[in-house]
């Protein structure tokens, strides 16, 4: 519940845009995202007979190879479950942060060429989700805290309808000094779902930061225009490790 009061700080203050809806112009048509880049994730699963300190051996030999095929600006993160033990963990994501989409098959290919397949199984994205930064404030520790979430608007909302929601959210982080940042992003047709991802320098910050907010006043308002207008599962945590 904590960060569903955090996420709401972004998502609803616009409950005024139930006006909106009876307006015969669509927001929707002329306000639109402006993606900066793209995302493209990994669910993998590692092989019985390996443990992370194999992924750990092979990061150094990934990002030899990757350097020189892939695209200057990309970005990968090996993502593991917060909260479970080294010895316990199984699943983790690849996270690849891209502009160009044949970075995908860059990826895959490198994985491919190396046997990455005798590690661990991985699900291949076939799809990357089109992404924007919400906010300015720069993570560079790792590994650093990746909160996600998976949502979905309720009938009559999009983004258009929270667009000036975003702002007035930035602006208060700005006068807050808030440590995360913020990220947003939506699937090609992705049915009114869209993923909301928090990441902090350390579970320690995110928690006084969620602290921070529940004492401000206008967090409980919030809350409630949160439930309005969207829907979210539980949130997933991960410690992320930035390796390229």
């Amino acid at each position: 519940m904590k960060l569903i009061l955090f996420l709401i700080c972004a998502i609803t203050l616009v409950g005024c845009s139930n006006e909106a809806e009876s307006n015969d112009i669509d927001l929707s048509t002329f306000i639109k995202p402006e993606y900066s880049f793209k995302e493209s994730s990994f669910k993998c699963e590692l092989l019985n007979d390996k443990t992370l300190n194999t992924v750990e051996r092979f990061i150094p030999k990934f990002i030899d190879n990757y350097l020189k095929i892939g695209n200057d600006s990309d970005e990968l993160f090996f993502m593991f479950p917060a909260g479970k033990d080294e010895a316990e963990t199984k699943f983790f994501e690849l996270l690849l942060i891209h502009q160009e989409l044949d970075s995908i098959d860059k990826f895959n290919l490198t994985l491919v060429a190396l046997d990455f397949g005798d590690i661990a199984n991985c699900e291949s994205s076939t799809q990357s989700s089109n992404s924007l930064s919400l906010t300015k404030k720069t993570i560079l520790d790792t590994p650093a805290i990746a909160e996600i979430l998976e949502c979905n608007y309720k009938e009559g909302f999009n983004y258009a309808t929270i667009k000036l929601v975003f702002e007035q959210f930035t602006d208060a982080l700005i006068k807050n000094n808030g440590p995360v940042n913020i990220s947003y992003s939506e699937e090609n047709n992705a049915n009114n779902n869209f993923r909301w991802t928090n990441v902090f320098p350390s579970l320690e910050s995110r928690k006084r930061f969620l602290e921070l907010w529940q004492e401000l006043e206008i967090s409980k308002d919030i809350q409630s225009l949160l439930l309005e207008q969207s829907n979210c599962k539980s949130s997933k945590i991960f410690f992320r490790y930035k390796v390229l």
